[in-house]
């Protein structure tokens, strides 16, 4: 094996990537798409709506209705004098958005509350008139039992719970819920990026056998030199791709925590601690531990799986032919994105433990823990003699497959021949 032949494939196979109009613009793309992610509900979150959802309000006891006002009196209209038909008529006419009718039977809790509505503004308007209906017959009913005030306030009181996670230096990080949304986030990337950066190298391997060229670079370099600098070239060019990216979206997320930490005024005066402090809403912060961590996994999984895409290439003529093939690389990607609730329920389980040392699972799998928990080492020292070495046994099966692959043309290779293949000295 020549280490200055794989050097030369790979870079070329880097060189010729990076050159290309389609990674310049999926580099440039991907921040973009991350900035309009975040920035578009930021921005709606701003701007208000021609009209506010009208809410008539049909009270027979007289003393809901007021209640009802005082939450929101752009919201709900008293039409204690008008039948239950000029109700429906100005729903129809879109003059109301809906409307209540309440009664006695209500406030005793012996009848349901209907909300009668066009069906515009969706969930969120019946989830806001349900939880208004609730804190309305709720402090009825409380000034009916002439309780004190205290009570009153008891009742009304909504204690905030912010979860934690507490450090072995004592200090507090994000909590559990960002950091699950986090490891999700980088678990999905990783998860289409074996497939496909996979595809880009099984695309190549086809290319270069159908177009006879592969002869040529044959003739000068081992099999085995060419799969090893087309795989470590085209991981170049993803490793170069997620640097941008990583640090892209680490100005996107720290300028739009900044930004929502500010409050709804973005243009106030308020110092960036006391705006944290107040602000609904963390940005997570992701550590230099957990970049590398993703990084380091993002590499291993890819040159696993990057060198099963390979002998896949080399053993069809056209894309078509690989489907029946793709189907035993599939799956031990797909099946931890099936695992990434469960993991994340209780990222310390024996489920979550076990499944993120199996070698095709961990890439994904394993940065997911790392954000929501302190991984124990033995667990990452074993989880990276795993990968290594599952990478060394599959190199070398698809270096076997690769070898004979790229010079058969005109038929599809089935499992049974490939297998045949792995054995040929």
């Amino acid at each position: 094996m020549s280490l200055d032949k794989i050097f030369i494939i790979l870079r070329r196979e880097y060189l010729t990537r990076v050159r290309t109009k389609a990674f310049i613009i999926s580099t440039i793309l991907a921040p973009i798409f991350i900035l309009a992610l975040i920035g578009i509900p930021i921005l709606l979150s701003f701007l208000e709506t021609d009209r506010p959802n009208r809410i008539g309000v049909q009270d027979e006891t007289g003393a809901l209705v007021g209640r009802f006002i005082q939450i929101d009196s752009l919201r709900y209209v008293a039409y204690n004098d008008q039948p239950v038909d000029t109700l429906r008529a100005l729903v129809l006419k879109n003059k109301i958005d809906g409307y209540l009718l309440l009664n006695e039977s209500h406030i005793s809790g012996e009848s349901e509350i209907e909300f009668i509505s066009s069906g515009k503004g969706g969930l969120s308007l019946i989830s806001e008139v349900r939880g208004d209906i609730r804190t309305v017959i709720r402090d009825e009913r409380l000034d009916r039992a002439a309780v004190s005030q205290t009570v009153k306030d008891i009742m009304a009181s909504r204690p905030s719970v912010v979860s934690r996670k507490l450090t072995e230096t004592g200090e507090e990080t994000t909590d559990t819920l960002s950091l699950f949304i986090v490891g999700y986030v980088m678990c999905f990337i990783i998860y289409g990026a074996m497939f496909g950066y996979g595809a880009i190298i099984m695309r190549s391997v086809i290319e270069e056998k159908t177009s006879r060229i592969i002869e040529i670079i044959t003739s000068s370099a081992r099999p085995f030199e060419l799969l090893m600098g087309k795989v470590l070239g085209v991981g170049a060019v993803g490793l170069t791709q997620f640097t941008i990216w990583a640090v892209s979206s680490s100005a996107i997320m720290a300028g739009a925590g900044l930004f929502m930490a500010s409050g709804a005024d973005p243009m106030s005066g308020a110092t960036a601690a006391a705006a944290a402090a107040d602000a609904p809403f963390a940005m997570p912060q992701i550590g230099l531990g957990l970049w590398i961590s993703f990084v380091f996994f993002f590499l291993m999984g890819y040159l696993m799986y990057s060198a099963l895409f390979a002998a896949v290439g080399s053993a069809a003529d056209n894309e078509t032919d690989t489907q029946q093939l793709m189907l035993p690389i599939s799956l031990p990607i797909i099946i931890p994105m099936m695992l990434i609730g469960p993991v994340g329920s209780d990222p310390n389980s024996t489920l979550a433990v076990v499944s993120s040392l199996i070698p095709f699972f961990s890439p994904m799998l394993m940065p997911l823990r790392i954000a929501m928990t302190d991984v124990p080492l033995w667990e990452l020292a074993s989880s990276i003699v795993l990968m290594s070495a599952t990478f060394v046994g599959l190199i070398w099966l698809s270096a076997r497959i690769y070898r004979v692959g790229i010079l058969m043309y005109g038929k599809k290779a089935s499992f049974k021949e490939m297998a045949k293949w792995i054995r040929y000295n």
